[in-house]
């Protein structure tokens, strides 16, 4: 299990197991330095792909599951919601910029960014088929992503 908090929480790999009728937890690592303040933790195999910071500049990070080790980070967007989909992420950040990435363990390629919204956005995007729902404080929009064929 993965807990992430920001305000210097960090994160922290927890591993749950039965001991007759209790639970005992153990912790596996702690990362202080990866610090989800809001929005979406993404893991895809043994990798987690998430918006990390609460003071100042988010980045998007990329870090192994089973040992907590930062493999990446980049400033291309503010903190941000993510998103899995067809392989990439849909990234929304507070600042109403949406961005399609493609993401791995190697590094992160901005497909596309777009400013969207005008007014703090903090609720992860939501995928209904091809139509994208992305909210401000203010606004609600639906994209209609279609489809390319």
């Amino acid at each position: 299990m993965l807990i992430s908090s920001a305000y210097g929480g960090g994160t922290r790999a927890l591993q749950l197991s039965r001991d007759g009728d209790r639970t005992r937890v153990t912790e596996v690592w702690h990362n202080g330095r990866i610090q989800t303040h809001f929005g979406s933790i993404i893991r895809v195999g043994g990798h987690v792909y998430t918006s990390s910071g609460h003071q100042g500049p988010g980045f998007l990070t990329c870090y192994e599951a089973k040992t907590g080790n930062i493999l990446w980070q980049t400033r291309d967007f503010a903190k941000a919601q993510l998103l899995l989909a067809d392989g990439k992420l849909i990234v929304l950040d507070e600042d109403g910029a949406l961005g399609l990435v493609a993401a791995s363990p190697q590094g992160a390629q901005v497909l596309a960014k777009a400013s969207v919204l005008q007014s703090k956005s903090w609720t992860p995007p939501t995928l209904v088929g091809t139509k994208l729902f992305l909210r401000d404080r203010a606004t609600i929009q639906a994209l209609d992503l279609g489809s390319s064929g």
